[in-house]
């Protein structure tokens, strides 16, 4: 679903407002919202208060966690406010930051909607898994016969649910290459990771990313605690990055030098100025 936010227009922001209104929320001059289809500061300020009454991202964006929200329908394993704001504490860094983080480098909710962790399948780290486990003469082999599932080349992406039929083919070759060759849930964390992040196999990894988004968050923390780097011939630790706010370095460490390219630091910026208008001016500061 498109993401509803101030500006958003139409029949669904008109649910929107009935759902917000049927569950006692008033806006900022403390009256119903009137359901008018036009997303007004009224009906922000409406979705904060519900977000924040539901220990929901505190955001003002209304994505599928705070319509199932207002839809009565199972949030329990999606992420909380109280996740987001104890990360920030155990970080050291602004909620804000660790929000905006988590919105940038997020695949949006971390769950199918069958219910299984979303997943990317990566069949060069099948192939690199499988060469070193077994050798390159049968990686080489495997390729020959599976090159959309071991490959020494990126790509082959199906999306979605069709994801799990790569990783099912994989897994029959060799379970644990497969599960490390994917990356996981909401912040899509390569399996590769496990024993960096303290996990005691690759399986318990996936079962923590198969139970909650609270838990998948809890993996992302243990990502920003313990990655490492060289940045411009400097060896960093992604936690001093992003304590310092160092954000060349931060999107360096975790999504390569190409950042620029892929947008993430404007997309960074652009989401830190809506949480914090003033943000932009305190850089320049």
């Amino acid at each position: 679903m498109n993401i509803l936010k101030l500006g958003s227009k139409g029949a669904a922001v008109i649910e929107l407002q009935k759902l917000l209104n049927k569950h006692g929320m008033t806006g900022k001059n403390k009256k119903p919202l009137s359901a008018d289809g036009d997303f007004g500061e009224n009906t922000e300020y409406a979705v904060i208060q519900f977000q924040k009454a539901r220990n929901l991202k505190v955001d003002g964006l209304v994505g599928n966690s705070t319509l199932k929200a207002l839809r009565g329908e199972d949030t329990s394993k999606l992420l909380k406010e109280s996740d987001l704001v104890e990360g920030a504490k155990r970080l050291g860094i602004s909620v804000n930051v660790i929000k905006a983080i988590a919105e940038v480098e997020t695949m949006g909710e971390g769950y199918l909607k069958n219910g299984k962790p979303k997943i990317l399948f990566e069949r060069h780290r099948m192939y690199f898994y499988l060469s070193k486990k077994f050798g390159k003469t049968k990686a080489n082999n495997l390729m020959a016969q599976y090159p959309n599932i071991v490959n020494t080349k990126t790509g082959g992406y199906h999306g979605d649910t069709a994801e799990y039929t790569r990783l099912g083919l994989a897994k029959q070759l060799d379970a644990e290459c497969a599960l490390q060759s994917a990356s996981w849930g909401r912040f899509q964390l390569m399996g590769e990771n496990w024993k960096e992040l303290g996990y005691s196999s690759v399986q318990e990894f996936v079962a923590q990313h198969e139970q909650s988004e609270s838990l998948q968050f809890e993996a992302f923390l243990r990502y920003c605690e313990t990655k490492s780097g060289e940045v411009d011939d400097k060896k960093w630790m992604l936690i001093d990055a992003l304590r310092q706010e160092n954000w060349h370095v931060v999107f360096s460490l975790y999504n390569g030098k190409n950042y620029k390219k892929l947008g993430y630091d404007t997309k960074f910026l652009r989401v830190m100025n809506r949480l914090d208008p003033n943000y932009q001016s305190r850089i320049a500061a």
